[in-house]
C-alpha cells in the first residue's frame, strides 16, 4: 500500500511538473511575442530632431522621456535572458540575512506592457505635432545663420587657394563625373563651392550651370524645378504644370545634351541622393555635379559611372589664415580706435587656436564683437578670452550649426557619440575601450550585417561612420591586430556639442575631485557616473541617492595620480544596491590598501568589469557569480593572484590577462568553458592551457608569450592553425629562449613561421637562417628578432613580405657585415630599429625601398658609420633616433641637424631627429 501511495503521488507530481513546464513555456513565447512588439514600436520613434517637438525645453524634455524607455526596455529584455537561462526565474541575494530580489515573468511582463504605454503616448504626440513645419523655426534658424556666416567666409575668403586648385583640376578632368566637399558643419564647404560656381575659368567650360541647396527636409519637385529654371531660364511655359517625374527627366536630358556643372549644396544622406539621381544621366556625358556634405557616404553613393568621382576633404584654417580672416572680418565691421591694433592681431592669433581653425567659429566670435564699441570692453575680452569665446557660441550659431550633425544622426550613433565626450579628457580616446563600452552598454547591434559579423567589428563600423559623418577624427593601428583602429579624437568645438547635448539628455555626470572640492559637470542626475577620487577627503560629504543608484548603469572611478592610499567614499564600500549596473570601471585605484567594494558578485546585469592600471593583488572569487559577463579587464600593474574560477565566466567575449600572474594553488588556469570568447591577451602558456581554446571558434585576437618550451609552441601551432578564413584569427606571439639547434626546433619553428593567422611575432634565440619568404606568413605586420645570430642577410627575405609594417632587429639579430634595402622592398614599412648590431659596418639602402618608412631608430651598432644616402628619398621620414653610436657617425647627424655641413644631405627633410649618448 505504501509503495502504491508513494507511486500515485509521483504520477500526480510528474502531471503537476509537465503542466507547470508547459504553463512556463506558453508564458515565455507571450512575453518574447510582446519583446519583438515593443521593438517594432520603438523603431517608429523619431530619429531627427525635425520630427521633434518645437522649442528646446520641449526637446529635451522628450528626449529624456525617450532615453528612459529605451533603458527600462533593455534591462527588460535582460531580466528577460536571466529568467530563460535560469529556467524560470532566479534569486538575486543582497546581504547575508537573505533579503532576496526575485525575476519572474510576472514582473517582465507588466513592465513591458508599462513601457508599450508609454511608447504609444509619445507616438500620439508625433501625430498632433505632424502638422507643423518639419524644419522648425529653431532649425531653420540655424541654417539662416550658418548660411550668412557662409557668406561672411565667402566675402573674407581666406586660405584653401591650393585646396581651390586642386579642385579646379578635377572638374577639368574628363574622367571625374562627381566631385564631392567633405567637412565637419561651419568649415567652408559652400563657401568653397561658391568660389568655383563663381569662377570664371570653371564657367567657361560648362554650357549651363545651376546651384540648388537640398535641407534635410526637400521637396524632389522643387530641387527640379529650381534645376529646370537654371539650366533652361528661356522656358515660357508654367512649370508647375510638368508631372514631377517628367521634370527630372527633362533636368536629365539637359545634361546629356550640354555641358553642366550642378551644385547639391548640403546633400545630408545617400537616401537623399538615392531620391534624386533619377534627375542625372549615369552614362557618357561632359556634365559634372558638385557636391557639398558633411557626410562623406554620400559621395561615395553618388558614384554614376564606376571609378569616376573625387572626394575632397576639406582641412581646417592654420593660425595664420584663421588669424587673417579674423582680422579682415572685424576690420569690415568697424572696430574702436584701438591705436596700433595691437590688440586685434594678438585676439586673431589666440581666436585661431581656440576656435582650431573653423571659419565659422572664427565669424561667430566677430559677431560677438561687433558689439563691443570701446577700448575697455576689447580689453575686457581679451583677458577673459576663453569665456568669451565659450559665451559667444551660446550667442552665436556655432553649436547650433555643429548640432545639425548631431540631429540628423540615427539613435544607435547618438549615444555612441555622447560617450566620447567624456572619455576625451586630454587628447586621444583608445578605439578597443570604446568599443567594448559601447558593447557593454548594449548600443551595438548586427542588425544591419547579419550575425557573421562580430560585435567588435559592428562597433568599429559604428566608428566609421561617425568618422564619414565628420564628427571624429580616428588614427589607425600601426600594426592591426584587435581592431584596425588605434584611437579617435573630437576637435573641442565638437567636444562642447557632445557634452552639452549629453546634458540635455541626462547622459553622464561626472564628478572631479582632482583640485580638491567637488567639481559637477554633465547632468546632475544621470544614470552615468564619472568620479576622479584625486584629493578626496571624506570632509566633502559626497553622497549618491538611492534613486540614482537603482538606475545607475555605468561606473567609472579613477584616481589619476599614483597613490599608495586612497580616501574611499562609504557609500562606494557597497555596491549591492547598484542592480542595474553594466559597466564597472577601476582605473588606477590602489586596491592594496583600499579595500574592493562589497557586492561586485551580486551585479547580476554586469557586463563589463575592469581594474586596468589598478594595483590589486588578487581577483575575489566573487567574481565566479557573474555570470553575463563579457569583458574582463585585469591589466594590473602588479602581479596578480588569479584563484581558478574564471571558467564559470561562460558569456565572457574579451580577457584581458595581467602582464604577469599565478594561480591560488591550481596547476593552471582552465579556461575550456569560455567558448565565446573573441579576444584574450598576455596569455601565459606556463599558467594557462593554450589547448582549452580549441574549442573557442569565435577566436579573432589571442596575444600570448612561451618560454623555450618546445611542447607548449607545438600546440600554439596547432591552436593557430585550426581556424578558416571566415573566422580568422589573429595572433601576437612572444618566444622567449628558443634556440633552434636541432632539426626538430627548426621544424617547428617552420610550421609557426608559415601560420597565416601569425600578425605579430617577438623571437628570441638563435635561428642561424630564415626560410624562404613564401614559407612565411605573409599575414606578419611586425616582426622583433632578438638574438637570430643570422648569418645571411636577413632584409633578402624580410623585405619581400608584403604586410610587413614594423621591423626591429636587435642583440645579434644579424652577424653579417653588410645589410641591403632593394629598391621594390619593404612597401608596407611604418618602422624600423636596428639596434646592438655589433657587426654590421654597412647599410645600403637603394632608391625606392622603404616608401612609407616614418620612424627609424639605430642604436649601438659601434661599426657602422655611415648613413645610406638613398635616406634622402624617403619622403615620410619623421622621426629618427640615434643612440649610443660611434662618434664619427653622430657627428655627421649632429652636422646634418645644424645644417653645418652641406654635403650631408641624407636626412636633412626629416623633421625630429634625436641624438642620445
Amino acid at each position: 500500500m505504501a509503495d502504491a501511495a508513494v507511486t500515485f503521488l509521483l504520477e500526480i507530481l510528474g502531471e503537476w511538473l509537465t503542466q507547470k513546464s508547459r504553463e512556463l513555456s506558453r508564458s515565455r513565447n507571450e512575453v518574447a511575442g510582446k519583446i519583438n512588439q515593443v521593438e517594432d514600436l520603438l523603431k517608429m520613434l523619431p530619429s531627427n530632431s525635425r520630427e521633434r517637438p518645437q522649442t528646446s525645453n520641449d526637446r529635451i524634455r522628450r528626449q529624456r522621456e525617450t532615453n528612459d524607455i529605451i533603458y527600462r526596455f533593455a534591462t527588460v529584455k535582460e531580466n528577460f535572458g536571466i529568467v530563460v537561462a535560469t529556467e524560470g526565474g532566479c534569486f538575486r541575494r543582497f546581504s547575508k540575512k537573505l533579503i532576496c530580489v526575485r525575476i519572474d515573468l510576472r514582473d517582465i511582463y507588466a513592465e513591458i506592457i508599462e513601457i508599450e504605454n508609454k511608447i504609444n503616448v509619445l507616438l500620439e504626440i508625433d501625430k498632433e505635432l505632424s502638422w507643423r513645419n518639419s524644419a522648425g523655426p529653431e532649425e531653420s534658424s540655424s541654417a539662416e545663420n550658418e548660411s550668412s556666416q557662409t557668406d561672411g567666409h565667402q566675402q573674407h575668403f581666406v586660405g584653401m587657394e591650393d585646396e581651390i586648385e586642386q579642385l579646379r583640376s578635377y572638374i577639368e578632368k574628363p574622367q571625374h563625373r562627381v566631385i564631392g566637399i567633405c567637412g565637419m558643419g561651419g568649415l567652408g564647404k559652400t563657401a568653397v563651392a561658391k568660389r568655383m560656381f563663381n569662377d570664371r575659368q570653371v564657367k567657361n567650360q560648362f554650357d549651363a550651370v545651376a546651384w540648388v541647396h537640398v535641407s534635410q527636409d526637400f521637396q524632389p519637385r522643387m530641387i527640379f524645378e529650381h534645376l529646370y529654371r537654371q539650366l533652361y531660364p528661356h522656358y515660357k511655359g508654367r512649370i508647375s504644370d510638368i508631372d514631377e517625374a517628367e521634370l527630372g527627366q527633362r533636368v536629365h536630358r539637359i545634361q546629356q545634351e550640354s555641358r553642366c556643372l550642378i551644385v547639391l549644396d548640403g546633400l545630408w544622406s545617400a537616401d537623399a541622393w538615392q531620391t534624386l539621381q533619377i534627375a542625372f544621366p549615369s552614362g557618357e556625358t561632359g556634365s559634372k555635379i558638385l557636391i557639398t556634405t558633411r557626410v562623406k557616404q554620400v559621395v561615395e553613393t553618388a558614384e554614376i559611372v564606376a571609378a569616376r568621382r573625387y572626394i575632397h576633404k576639406l582641412r581646417c584654417l592654420t593660425p595664420d589664415e584663421g588669424c587673417e580672416l579674423f582680422m579682415n572680418s572685424v576690420f569690415s565691421t568697424g572696430v574702436p580706435d584701438l591705436g596700433d591694433n595691437r590688440i586685434v592681431e594678438e585676439m586673431g592669433k589666440e581666436m585661431a587656436k581656440c576656435c582650431e581653425g573653423l571659419p565659422l567659429a572664427i565669424l561667430d566670435f566677430v559677431g560677438f564683437m561687433a558689439t563691443k564699441h570701446s577700448l575697455e570692453e576689447w580689453e575686457e575680452v581679451h583677458e577673459n578670452l576663453q569665456s568669451s569665446v565659450s559665451k559667444s557660441q551660446e550667442l552665436g550659431a556655432t553649436l547650433q550649426s555643429l548640432a545639425l550633425s548631431y540631429d540628423n544622426l540615427p539613435h544607435f550613433l547618438r549615444s555612441c557619440f555622447l560617450y566620447l565626450g567624456y572619455l576625451q579628457e586630454n587628447s586621444r580616446i583608445e578605439a578597443e575601450k570604446l568599443y567594448l563600452l559601447w558593447l557593454a552598454e548594449g548600443f551595438i547591434s548586427l542588425e544591419d550585417n547579419g550575425k557573421d559579423e562580430i560585435l567588435l567589428n559592428a562597433a568599429e563600423r559604428y566608428l566609421d561612420e561617425l568618422e564619414q559623418r565628420s564628427m571624429v577624427e580616428v588614427h589607425e593601428e600601426e600594426v592591426p591586430t584587435v581592431t584596425r583602429l588605434n584611437s579617435c579624437q573630437l576637435s573641442e568645438l565638437i567636444r562642447e556639442l557632445s557634452l552639452a547635448k549629453s546634458k540635455d539628455d541626462e547622459f553622464f555626470k561626472v564628478v572631479d575631485f582632482g583640485c580638491g572640492a567637488q567639481q559637477v559637470t554633465g547632468s546632475s542626475s544621470s544614470c552615468r557616473l564619472s568620479i576622479n577620487l584625486d584629493k578626496y577627503e571624506h570632509t566633502y560629504g559626497f553622497k549618491v541617492k538611492d534613486a540614482e543608484k537603482t538606475k545607475m548603469r555605468c561606473l567609472l572611478i579613477s584616481a589619476k595620480e599614483n597613490q599608495q592610499k586612497l580616501v574611499w567614499p562609504q557609500w562606494l564600500s557597497s555596491l549591492v544596491k547598484l542592480q542595474s549596473l553594466r559597466v564597472l570601471d577601476f582605473m588606477g585605484i590602489p586596491f592594496q590598501e583600499t579595500k574592493l567594494p562589497k557586492g561586485i558578485g551580486l551585479l547580476v546585469h554586469l557586463r563589463y568589469l575592469s581594474f586596468r592600471g589598478c594595483n590589486l593583488p588578487k581577483l575575489p572569487s566573487s567574481i565566479r557569480k557573474l555570470k553575463f559577463l563579457y569583458v574582463l579587464d585585469l591589466r594590473v600593474t602588479n602581479k596578480m593572484i588569479i584563484p581558478d574560477i574564471l571558467w564559470k565566466l561562460k558569456k565572457l567575449k574579451h580577457l584581458y590577462f595581467p602582464l604577469t600572474f599565478e594561480t591560488d594553488g591550481a596547476p593552471k588556469l582552465r579556461l575550456d568553458s569560455l567558448i565565446e570568447l573573441e579576444t584574450v591577451t598576455n596569455l601565459d602558456v606556463h599558467v594557462c592551457n593554450v589547448s582549452d581554446l580549441l574549442h573557442c571558434y569565435n577566436l579573432r585576437y589571442l596575444a600570448l608569450s612561451v618560454t623555450g618550451s618546445l611542447e607548449e609552441i607545438e600546440r600554439i601551432v596547432e591552436r593557430m592553425s585550426m581556424n578558416s578564413d571566415v573566422h580568422f584569427l589573429r595572433t601576437s606571439l612572444e618566444v622567449r629562449e628558443f634556440d633552434c639547434y636541432t632539426e626538430e626546433r627548426i621544424s617547428v619553428l617552420r610550421q609557426l613561421l608559415g601560420c597565416q593567422s601569425l600578425i605579430v611575432l617577438c623571437l628570441g634565440g638563435h635561428i642561424g637562417r630564415l626560410p624562404p619568404h613564401d614559407e612565411i606568413s605573409s599575414n606578419l605586420a611586425k616582426i622583433v628578432l632578438i638574438g637570430s645570430e643570422l648569418m645571411e642577410d636577413p632584409m633578402i627575405t624580410l623585405e619581400k613580405l608584403p604586410s610587413l609594417r614594423v621591423l626591429e632587429l636587435d642583440v645579434d639579430a644579424f652577424k653579417g657585415k653588410e645589410m641591403t634595402c632593394s629598391a621594390s622592398g619593404f612597401t608596407e614599412l611604418r618602422r624600423l630599429k636596428l639596434s646592438k648590431l655589433r657587426y654590421l659596418e654597412k647599410w645600403i639602402v637603394k632608391d625606392g625601398a622603404m616608401p612609407r618608412l616614418s620612424t627609424l631608430t639605430i642604436v649601438n651598432c659601434e661599426k657602422l658609420i655611415m648613413l645610406p644616402e638613398e635616406l634622402q628619398f624617403i619622403h615620410h621620414l619623421q622621426q629618427m633616433t640615434v643612440s649610443a653610436m660611434h662618434k664619427k657617425f653622430k657627428d655627421s647627424i649632429q652636422m646634418v641637424k645644424g645644417m653645418m655641413d652641406e654635403g650631408m644631405y641624407q636626412v636633412k627633410h626629416v623633421p625630429s631627429i634625436t641624438i642620445e649618448d
